[in-house]
C-alpha cells in the first residue's frame, strides 16, 4: 500500500488544490495529486481507482464550486472512498475534510461518512500550513510515516550501502576529520559495492555545521561562519530539501559531538562540513558531506579562489551538495538533474550583490548580531550601513540593517528606559525593512520585522498578522517565519493552531533555545503552568548561561506560588548579565521578607530585568489594582514587545473583567 494523501476535488478549484498539495510536500508529507502524477499512456480512471484503494488519507475539497455540481468526477472520488472505509475500522482516520470559501459544513452536498470527521477550513496560506501541520501529527500518531513526515527522522531509517559509499573520493587535505572517523567507529560498515541508499520517500535533509576558521587570524572567524551561513541560506531554499536551522547547527560550533549524535539531534540525514583558510587575497575552502547513519563521505572538495570568486565557489558547492544528495537520497540521476539544480541555485541568489566588498561587509554584520550583545550589534548596525552605501540596491542589506536595528531596540534602547530611544530605533527599523522589500519582495526577512512593528509600534495586530502569514508564505520552510507566525497566533488566542507552527519550526530548528521559550509561554497563555515549567527547564538544559531563559522560569515559578526558587531563578538570571549586586538584593530580599518582598524588589527590577507583565502581575498579588493598569499603560505608551501578550498575559486575571482593561486591549490594537 502507498503512504500518499489523496486529494479529491472539482476541477474549478485546482489552482486551491494545487497550493495545499505544495504545502503538504513542503511539510514532508507525499501527496498523489493528479495533474502531477497521471502521464502519458496511464489509464485515468484506472489510476484514481487505484490510488484510492491504496491511499493512506482521503481529503475531499468542499467548495461553492462541488456545491454546484450535482454531476462530477470528484464525486465518483467521494462514492469510492467510502465504499472503501466501510471495511476500515470505526476509528480509524481516513476522511479528512477541507471547506474552502463561505460553504457551511451543515448544508454541504457530502456523503454522511464526511462528516463523522473533523473538518478544516482553508482560506488562506497560514491556514494551509497549519492544516499540512495537523496531517503530519496525524501520520505520524497514527503509525504510519509520510514522505519523511517530520517526526520521523530520516537517519532512523535501514539503508543498504551504496556504491558511493565504497567508491573513492578525493578527501579535502585541509579537513577535521574527528567526527567523521567517530562516526565510522561507531557505525557498521557495509561490504563494499553494494546500493546504499535510503528509502527513495524520505525527503533529503541536511545540516550545514560552522566552518572551521584555519585561517592565521582568529578575526577571520566571520568569514568562515558567514560562508557557511551564505550557503545554509542557499540551501534552505531549494525545493524539496530539508534543512537544520542555522541556531541548532552552529550550536556544534566548537564542540566534538560524532556526525552521528549531530545527526540525531538535529534530525537529519546528511551533514555538510568544512574549513576555510584565508591568506590575503587568496582563500581555500574545503567541504565534505557525511552520511549520518555510517560515517561514509558522499563527496567533497577543495577550492582555492580569489576572494572575489568566492559566492561564484559558494553556488557550486550548493549545486555539487544538491545534484549529490538527489542521486544518493532519491536515485536522481545527477547527469540530468544538474542543470535543473544549478537553475535553482541561480534563483535562490538572485537578491544578491555584485560588489564582494558589499556581501563581506554583510558577512561580518550577521557575525556579529548573532552575539546579541549591543555592542556587537552596533557594530552590525555599522556594517550593514557600509553595505547600504557600497550598493544601495542591495536588498539584503538594508533587511540585515532592518534586523540588527530591532535586536537594539530591544537588546540596547530598552534597557536605558528612554522612549524616545525606542522610537527612533523602531523608526529606522522600518524604513530599512520597506527599503528592502521595494527592492525585493521575496525576502521573508523583512515581512517577520514589520509583523513585529506593527504590533508594537503601530498597535496594529491585523496588520501584524498579515505580515506574519506573508513571511511564513514566502518561506515556509524557515524556522523563524515559522516561529514568528506562531507567536502572533498565541497572542491572539489561537493556541493549537500556535502550537502547530511552533512544532513545525522546532522541526527544523530542535535545539534553539528561543522556541523553547515560546512554547513555555504557549503554555502560560493557554493556563498550563507545569507545561510551561517542564519547556523553560528544557531550554536551560540546552544552554545554562541564556539569562533570559531563567527569567521566564522565575516567571513560571511565581505563577505556580514556587517564590524560593523563584527568587533564585531571578537572581540567577542576573547573575549570567553580571547584575551579581541585584542577584544578591533578590537573594537577600526573599530571605528577609519572604514571597512579599521578592514580589516588591521585582517592582522595582530595572526595565530590562523584568516585563510589564510581570511586573503587573506582581502588583496584582500584593493587592495594588491600580498600579497594575499604570504599569500595563505605561507598557503600550513606551512601545514594549510585551504588549503583545496583554491578551492572554497570564496572571492578570483579575484585571480582565475591570473595565479598564478593555480599554488597554483597544489600545493595544487587539479588538
Amino acid at each position: 500500500m502507498t503512504q500518499a494523501i489523496f486529494l479529491s476535488y472539482a476541477s474549478q478549484d485546482a489552482d486551491t488544490a494545487r497550493r495545499i498539495c505544495d504545502a503538504l510536500r513542503g511539510s514532508g508529507l507525499e501527496v498523489w495529486f493528479d495533474q502531477s502524477e497521471l502521464r502519458g499512456g496511464d489509464a485515468w480512471d484506472a489510476s484514481i481507482r487505484k490510488q484510492i484503494k491504496e491511499c493512506s488519507l482521503f481529503v475531499p475539497i468542499i467548495s461553492n464550486n462541488t456545491q454546484q455540481r450535482e454531476e462530477g468526477y470528484f464525486r465518483l472520488e467521494w462514492k469510492l472512498a467510502v465504499d472503501r472505509s466501510h471495511l476500515m475500522a470505526d476509528n480509524k482516520a481516513f476522511f479528512v475534510p477541507v471547506m474552502l470559501g463561505d460553504v457551511g459544513e451543515a448544508a454541504a452536498s457530502v456523503p454522511d461518512k464526511f462528516r463523522e470527521r473533523q473538518w478544516s477550513r482553508l482560506n488562506d496560506d497560514a491556514t494551509i500550513a497549519v492544516f499540512a501541520a495537523r496531517l503530519v501529527k496525524l501520520l505520524a500518531g497514527s503509525g504510519i510515516s509520510g514522505k519523511s513526515a517530520p517526526e520521523t527522522p530520516p537517519n532512523g531509517a535501514e539503508c543498504i550501502v551504496d556504491a558511493v559509499a565504497g567508491a573513492k573520493r578525493r578527501v579535502p587535505t585541509d579537513q577535521p576529520s574527528e567526527r567523521r572517523n567517530a562516526s565510522r567507529q561507531a557505525s557498521r560498515e557495509a561490504p563494499r559495492g553494494q546500493v546504499k541508499r535510503c528509502p527513495p520517500d524520505d525527503t533529503p535533509s541536511i545540516a550545514v555545521l560552522a566552518f572551521a576558521n584555519r585561517s592565521a587570524s582568529a578575526d577571520d572567524e566571520y568569514f568562515s561562519d558567514g560562508l557557511a551561513d551564505e550557503l545554509l541560506n542557499v540551501l534552505a531554499k531549494i525545493k524539496g530539501l530539508r534543512v537544520a536551522a542555522r541556531t541548532s547547527a552552529f550550536s556544534f560550533k566548537g564542540k566534538n559531538d560524532d556526525i552521528a549524535t549531530i545527526g540525531q539531534k538535529l534530525n537529519v540525514a546528511t551533514v555538510l562540513e568544512g574549513s576555510v583558510r584565508k591568506s590575503g587575497n587568496r582563500v581555500r575552502i574545503s567541504v565534505q558531506l557525511i552520511k549520518v547513519n555510517d560515517g561514509f563521505q558522499l563527496w567533497g572538495e577543495t577550492y582555492d579562489r580569489a576572494l572575489d570568486d568566492i559566492f561564484a565557489v559558494q553556488d557550486e558547492i550548493a549545486q555539487a551538495v544538491v545534484t549529490e544528495l538527489r542521486a544518493a537520497l532519491l536515485g536522481k540521476d545527477a547527469a540530468t538533474s544538474g542543470a535543473s539544480v544549478a537553475a535553482e541555485i541561480q534563483v535562490s541568489t538572485r537578491s544578491r550583490s555584485d560588489n564582494p566588498e558589499a556581501q563581506r561587509l554583510i558577512l561580518q554584520a550577521r557575525f556579529y548580531r548573532q552575539k546579541r550583545r549591543p555592542a556587537d550589534i552596533k557594530r552590525s548596525i555599522a556594517f550593514s550601513e557600509e553595505a547600504v552605501a557600497l550598493d544601495p540596491q542591495y536588498a539584503e542589506a538594508h533587511a540585515s540593517l532592518a534586523f540588527a536595528l530591532q535586536l537594539m531596540s530591544v537588546y540596547g534602547a530598552l534597557q536605558t528606559s528612554d522612549v524616545s530611544t525606542v522610537k527612533s530605533y523602531l523608526r529606522r527599523t522600518r524604513a530599512a525593512a520597506v527599503a528592502a522589500l521595494t527592492l525585493d519582495q521575496t525576502l521573508a526577512l523583512p515581512h517577520i520585522i514589520l509583523s513585529w512593528l506593527d504590533g508594537i509600534g503601530e498597535h496594529d495586530q491585523v496588520a501584524a498578522m498579515r505580515e506574519a502569514k506573508l513571511a511564513q508564505a514566502l518561506a515556509p520552510n524557515d524556522a523563524e517565519a515559522l516561529r514568528t507566525l506562531g507567536n502572533r497566533l498565541m497572542e491572539n488566542g489561537q493556541f493549537s493552531e500556535a502550537e502547530a507552527m511552533l512544532a513545525r519550526a522546532a522541526q527544523l530548528d530542535p535545539l534553539s533555545i528561543t522556541l523553547r521559550s515560546n512554547y513555555s509561554v504557549l503554555a502560560q497563555f493557554s493556563g498550563k503552568p507545569q507545561e510551561a515549567l517542564h519547556r523553560i527547564r528544557e531550554a536551560i538544559a540546552i544552554d545554562e548561561s541564556y539569562w533570559i531563559a531563567h527569567w521566564q522560569l522565575s516567571s513560571v515559578l511565581s505563577e505556580l506560588g514556587e517564590y524560593a526558587e523563584a527568587a533564585e531563578a531571578t537572581a540567577q538570571s542576573c547573575a549570567l548579565r553580571g547584575e551579581h549586586e541585584r542577584a544578591s538584593v533578590f537573594r537577600e530580599q526573599f530571605a528577609a521578607g519572604g514571597w512579599q518582598a521578592y514580589l516588591a524588589a521585582v517592582i522595582e527590577a530595572p526595565r530590562y530585568l523584568a516585563t510589564p507583565i510581570q511586573i503587573a502581575r506582581a502588583q496584582v498579588k500584593l493587592g495594588l489594582i491600580d498600579d497594575a493598569f499604570a504599569t500595563l499603560n505605561t507598557m503600550v505608551d513606551d512601545y514594549d514587545q510585551h504588549t503583545l501578550w496583554l491578551k492572554h498575559g497570564s496572571g492578570l486575571a483579575p484585571l480582565r473583567d475591570d473595565p479598564r482593561y478593555t480599554v488597554l486591549l483597544k489600545r493595544a490594537g487587539f479588538i
